[in-house]
């Protein structure tokens, strides 16, 4: 059984692991498109729920990404110890879904015991400056919201002013 495992894993690596490096890069993308929406968009307020549509597509597409690796690769998910009662692709699904913070980069560091590569420290750098693009520009929004909300105090007390 050891022997087979070797094959399985020396006949992937010379593959190339085009999921995986899906998996890696759409929190990358959704950075990009934030960022691209950010610098064309006119009106503000739409910024906000645009910023919560791509944060949840972006969770709802790994998910789907990783449950269909991890059902590629063969993880299972134990339910029960002693009667060896195993979970399938749909509770798989619900675990990244709903543990998404923990189980997504867990996932793609323990993907190596089942013949995947480690995806982990990529996927670090690209949630890092998805995590980071989508907090400074929600702040950014938010400045700029107020900042419209008050100009019309402002000129009117520059008015007064003179």
């Amino acid at each position: 059984m050891g022997s087979n495992n070797n094959n399985i894993s020396d006949s992937r690596k010379g593959k190339i692991d085009v999921l995986g490096f899906i998996m890696v890069i759409t929190p990358l993308i959704s950075s990009v498109l934030i960022w691209y929406w950010f610098y064309n968009i006119e009106y503000m307020k739409n910024m906000l729920l645009f910023l919560i549509v791509v944060s949840v597509s972006t969770v709802l597409l790994t998910t789907i990404l990783a449950t269909l690796d991890s059902h590629r690769l063969g993880l299972k998910v134990k339910i029960y110890r002693k009667k060896e009662i195993y979970g399938g692709s749909f509770l798989k699904f619900f675990i990244f879904l709903l543990l998404w913070i923990y189980a997504y980069p867990v996932y793609l560091f323990r993907r190596k015991k089942y013949g995947g590569r480690n995806l982990l420290y990529p996927m670090i750098f690209t949630l890092i400056v998805f995590a980071l693009s989508a907090g400074y520009l929600y702040h950014a929004v938010r400045i700029k919201l107020e900042y419209e909300k008050n100009y019309p105090a402002r000129v009117q007390r520059f008015r007064n002013i003179r």
